[in-house]
């Protein structure tokens, strides 16, 4: 990681943004958005109730979200699509209402809304990327663990 990089995690029902700088996060400065991807699908089904009557299945939204495509009906597909740009505009305007740079911050996006920003995000820069890994947590929680483990047998 560059000396300073801001971690954004997008996961089911927040939105983590943590600074990281000389490799260690910056506790005082993180902040947690009540608002990840849950509030977007329930978002996406009130408009598709409120304009076309009916709502789209879960799984489907999800489909739509990973790999930015379906075979659904254009309508619905269009206020699926229109409400992920919409809930990535918000991501981006968190990002710098808390006073990050889109274009010289080096911003990683994790969790399950990483693939999110990358399919329908529109800042394409060189000092964004993406860890699509849906268990990066999980495994980093495992690295510590496996540490922890490794230094209590040194000290045994």
């Amino acid at each position: 990681m560059a000396k300073k990089t801001l971690i954004v995690d997008i996961g089911s029902w927040t939105i983590d943004i943590m600074p990281v700088i000389n490799k260690s996060p910056d506790e005082s400065k993180c902040v947690t958005i009540p608002k990840g991807l849950i509030t977007c699908m329930r978002s996406i089904n009130e408009q598709c109730v409120r304009q076309l009557n009916g709502e789209v299945d879960e799984s489907e939204i999800q489909n739509i979200m990973r790999y930015g495509r379906s075979d659904i009906d254009d309508e619905y597909f269009a206020i699926i699509k229109a409400e992920i740009e919409d809930f990535v505009d918000k991501v981006y305007n968190s990002i710098r209402e808390f006073g990050y740079n889109l274009k010289t911050t080096p911003i990683v996006f994790v969790g399950g809304g990483a693939v999110v920003m990358k399919n329908f995000g529109s800042h394409d820069a060189k000092n964004i990327s993406y860890n699509l890994d849906v268990k990066a947590n999980a495994r980093g929680y495992e690295q510590l663990a496996t540490m922890g483990l490794k230094s209590t047998r040194r000290l045994s």
